[in-house]
């Protein structure tokens, strides 16, 4: 009887990463484009020095109201076309890190992502995970960052629009953003920010992965399964939303730093300190 032919696990994890991608594009964009103008709304003249959006439902109703549907996916394009191949390369950069990091400071075991019965083993198992991850965030940056600037600098036209009415868009969509962004910058113009992105992405990876196998162990424990092939997809969505949770609640203010940076012009030369240190006064 002829064996089966195995698809390669990394070419699994690749084509995961790129329906991920496309999932998290069309179930987050939305949701990413609200935040990003919370992150970088400027004071409005026109209602006494507030802020441009009272709440995060505000908002919405004003990103509904002027624009439509349209307006929650403003500078989709972007990261649709990259976060296709980021996801991709996210997930598939971590495993092949992982491999690398458990092949030289765990050289006895074969590399693996099960749970191992020994605590003390486990410990060492999570602390070369957080490694891992932490190293995948640095490596994922230089993909991530030109999809950010785009999709940040086309989120937040509108609100420059109804601050400053004579105010004329130097690009209208991603194409023309691209354009615009490297004929007058260069490459850098792409990667304008780039530190925040790193910054941001280091300890939030480092814990995304892991919690995400955490919380897989766990499950994988609980019921008695004999490996991760077992988990459902409702398991597997649970995992990967405890870490998308955890994620989120430690680094949104390095985020908020990020959006900052990547909305300004870049003849501001504005660090990373400076930024922080501007919006801390602001409140």
């Amino acid at each position: 009887m002829t064996e089966r032919k195995r698809t390669p696990t990394a070419l699994v994890n690749y084509f995961s990463g790129v329906l991920g991608g496309v999932a998290v594009t069309f179930v987050g964009h939305p949701f990413d484009t609200i935040k990003v103008r919370l992150q970088t709304q400027p004071t409005c003249p026109s209602s006494g020095e507030g802020m441009l959006y009272k709440s995060t439902v505000d908002c919405v109703k004003q990103t509904f109201r002027g624009e439509g549907l349209r307006g929650f996916y403003a500078g989709v394009a972007s990261p649709l076309v990259g976060q296709m191949y980021f996801r991709a390369g996210s997930f598939a950069a971590f495993h092949y890190i992982h491999s690398i990091v458990e092949s030289n400071l765990n050289p006895t075991t074969p590399p693996s992502l099960s749970p191992s019965h020994n605590s003390d083993s486990n410990t060492s198992k999570y602390k070369r995970l957080i490694l891992s991850g932490g190293i995948t965030g640095a490596f994922i940056s230089i993909l991530e960052n030109p999809i950010d600037v785009i999709k940040t600098k086309l989120q937040v036209l509108i609100m420059k629009e109804k601050v400053n009415k004579s105010y004329q868009k130097p690009f209208h969509d991603t194409q023309s953003c691209v354009r615009f962004l490297v004929n007058k910058y260069g490459l850098s113009g792409l990667f304008h920010g780039f530190t925040a992105t790193m910054i941001r992405n280091v300890p939030a990876n480092a814990v995304f992965f892991p919690v995400n196998e955490i919380m897989k162990d766990i499950l994988i424990k609980k019921n008695g399964y004999k490996g991760e092939a077992e988990l459902s997809i409702l398991e597997r969505l649970g995992c990967g939303a405890c870490a998308g949770f955890s994620y989120w609640v430690g680094t949104c203010p390095l985020d908020c730093i990020k959006s900052q940076m990547m909305m300004m012009r870049q003849e501001q030369n504005m660090t990373w300190l400076k930024t922080a240190k501007g919006m801390y006064r602001e409140g």
